[in-house]
């Protein structure tokens, strides 16, 4: 194993390769031919290796990568070997970075990444699956209790005026904020959103609240309750729902099952029914030591781009390490769910 890493843009040491192989022909390439090189190889690797991860093509989605014929790397000329086998140990050693999409711990490769999901995404579905249901009628709210960077919610905001009191604008907190919301079990009435801004030790702020009328979108209990628990059937119908993009159907099917989590915490048939759909998706691993939006510590799971895999496109949901609990994503951490009577307060009725 090599214990002092190179990252991708950092100089090559010519005495230092020539310890590992024998001496090129000729020098080693320029540093822009270099580069061209390395984009080639990744999209090479990304293009073949994700669509045999896929499987079968789903014709709703965009189509396949053309395969590019093999023999092209193989007549690469007797002075790029130096430079190929420089590449391939910078992607490897990308795969294993924290940072920029986390490490996986399988050293990069998208087959062993995807099995790592997997096993994670089954693991999470069993935990998911023993927890109690909760039984919630349809004049009662379900109530969630949020934390994160006041960009995640945009607000609390405040009006501002001039010294004749005529509004000149807005002023957005900066900084961490709880966010309480009560979404109607049957959705038809409208839901609270109550947001306080907290200080860096995390006691609410005085006078940085805002309190925001939730029209009916997101969807309710009720709906949840009526999508089916087959893991095959809720995958086609998350696939074949209206909003869906379809040059980007995985990343938006992710997207849309991390929009649901919080409410599906209540249901755990259909929420282990989701997460073994997304088992199905292409493109998921999993990210080691990520937090939430809270800072508490997890293991999380992500979707990178289908064509660009080094770089991650959507946010990470996090899980905790020990009981597999959902704990929100690391731009805001899940901190209760509950069933309340009114909306506005806080006893919680029943709750998982």
């Amino acid at each position: 194993m090599n214990t002092n890493p190179r990252r991708a843009d950092q100089p090559v040491d010519p005495q230092e390769l020539a310890e590992l192989l024998p001496a090129p022909g000729r020098p080693v390439l320029r540093q822009d031919r270099h580069r061209v090189l390395k984009e080639h190889l990744m999209e090479q690797i990304s293009s073949e290796t994700v669509y045999e991860l896929s499987g079968t093509p789903d014709t709703a989605s965009a189509p396949p990568p053309t395969r590019r014929p093999r023999r092209r790397l193989v007549l690469i000329a007797a002075p790029l070997a130096l430079a190929t086998a420089v590449v391939v140990g910078a992607v490897a050693v990308d795969g294993l970075r924290d940072g920029e999409g986390g490490a996986t711990g399988v050293g990069g490769d998208p087959r062993a990444e995807h099995r790592q999901a997997v096993q994670l995404l089954d693991r999470i579905a069993v935990a998911a699956a023993d927890r109690p249901a909760v039984k919630a009628r349809d004049d009662q709210f379900i109530y969630t209790r949020s934390q994160g960077p006041s960009s995640t919610w945009g607000g609390p905001s405040k009006l501002v005026r001039d010294s004749k009191g005529k509004v000149t604008g807005t002023k957005t907190y900066e900084g961490n904020v709880r966010s309480e919301e009560w979404q109607p079990v049957s959705g038809k009435r409208d839901g609270l959103r109550h947001l306080t801004g907290l200080s860096p030790s995390g006691e609410p702020v005085r006078n940085e609240t805002e309190d925001i009328a939730m029209s009916p979108g997101v969807p309710t209990v009720r709906q949840l309750e009526a999508l089916p628990t087959d893991p095959d059937a809720l995958l086609k119908k998350l696939k074949s729902d209206s909003g869906v993009v379809k040059s980007r159907l995985t990343e938006t099917v992710f997207e849309n099952v991390g929009a649901i989590l919080d409410q599906a915490t209540l249901l755990p048939e259909f929420n282990a029914a989701l997460y073994r759909a997304v088992a199905k998706l292409p493109d998921v691993r999993v990210v080691e030591n990520v937090k939430d939006g809270a800072g508490r510590s997890g293991i999380g799971l992500t979707y990178t781009h289908r064509e660009k895999r080094y770089r991650t496109t959507t946010e990470c949901w996090v899980f905790d390490a020990k009981t597999l609990t959902y704990l929100g994503t690391d731009t805001s951490a899940l901190l209760d769910v509950a069933v309340t009577d009114e909306k506005g307060k806080v006893t919680r009725v029943d709750a998982p």
